[in-house]
C-alpha cells in the first residue's frame, strides 16, 4: 500500500516463482473505496479481495503481507468470508518478525535465507507500489 494521507492511495502484487521474479505476473491496484483518513487494513482488505476476486488468475502458494498482525488479520477476514484457506504471513518491519496466520511471532536469523527471501518480495512489492504512486500523483499535477 502506498499513499499520502489517503491520497493517490494504491496497492501493488508482485509474484515470485520458485524465487525468482515473476513480474509479467504484477498488478497494481488504485485503492476505490477508502475515504477520510488512510486506513491501511481497509486498503490491504480491498486489495486482497479484489486480487481474489480474479479467479483467472492462479491462487498463490503463500500470500505475504507487508505489516504486523492487524495486516494479517485483515487478510484473514477477507480469506474468511471468501471461504478460502491460502497460507498466510506478515512480515513486520521493525525487528523484520515474521507473524504467522495464527498470529505467531517467528524471528528468523539476520542470515536467514529464508527471512531474505521474505524481505525482497516484500521490498519489491513497496518498490511496485511506490512507483504507481508516484505515476498518479504525476499525473494529477499535469492536468
Amino acid at each position: 500500500i502506498s499513499n499520502i494521507s489517503g491520497k493517490f492511495a494504491v496497492g501493488s502484487m508482485v509474484v515470485f516463482i520458485n524465487g525468482e521474479k515473476n513480474t509479467s505476473s504484477y498488478r497494481r491496484f488504485k485503492i476505490r473505496f477508502t475515504k477520510g483518513k488512510p486506513n491501511d487494513f481497509a486498503m490491504i482488505s480491498e486489495v486482497v479481495s479484489r486480487r481474489l476476486n480474479h479467479r483467472e488468475w492462479p491462487f498463490p502458494d503463500l500470500i505475504i503481507v507487508d505489516g504486523g498482525k492487524g495486516q494479517v488479520s485483515s487478510v484473514l477476514k477477507v480469506l474468511k468470508r471468501k471461504n478460502l484457506n491460502l497460507e498466510l504471513i506478515g512480515i513486520a518491519k521493525r525487528e523484520e518478525t515474521i507473524i504467522t496466520s495464527d498470529f505467531a511471532e517467528i524471528k528468523l536469523p539476520k542470515d536467514s535465507k529464508a527471512l531474505h527471501l521474505v524481505m525482497r518480495i516484500r521490498d519489491e512489492a513497496h518498490r511496485s507500489a511506490l512507483l504507481y504512486h508516484r505515476k498518479l500523483r504525476s499525473k494529477s499535477f499535469k492536468s
